[in-house]
C-alpha cells in the first residue's frame, strides 16, 4: 500500500505532537524540509515498517495499551508514551533509518 504523507497537517498541531502515523498516512506538523532535519519523518517511517510487521490491529492495540499501563506506572504521559516498546524502537533507529525515494 503506497504511503501518503502530509506535511504541514492540522492533527499533529491539534493533539501538540509533532508527527502521527494513521497507517497508510503520515501526518506531521512541519514543512518537508524541516521534517526531514528534525527526522520526524524518520521516525514516522519506523512506525510504517512497524505496522506492516506487527499488522495494523496489533500495532495499535499494543501501543494503547502500553501507553494505559504506562501511564498507570508513572503517572506522566511524556513518560508512559517514550516507554511505549515501539516508540523506544522508533526514537533509538530514526537516526539509522533511511528514507526510501519510493515511498510504498
Amino acid at each position: 500500500m503506497k504511503i501518503k504523507i502530509r506535511y504541514n497537517h492540522w492533527l499533529p498541531r491539534l493533539l501538540k505532537i509533532n508527527g502521527i502515523t494513521l497507517y497508510p498516512y503520515i501526518c506531521i506538523k512541519y514543512s518537508e524540509s524541516i521534517s526531514f532535519k528534525k527526522r520526524i519523518i524518520h521516525h514516522e517511517w519506523i512506525h510504517i515498517i512497524q505496522v506492516r510487521k506487527d499488522g495494523f490491529f496489533r500495532f495499535y492495540f499494543k501501543w494503547l495499551i502500553e501507553l494505559l499501563i504506562n501511564f498507570l506506572k508513572y503517572k506522566n504521559y511524556n513518560k508512559a508514551y517514550k516507554n511505549i516498546s515501539y516508540e523506544a524502537e522508533a526514537y533509538k533507529k530514526m537516526f539509522k533509518i533511511k528514507i526510501p525515494k519510493k515511498l510504498e
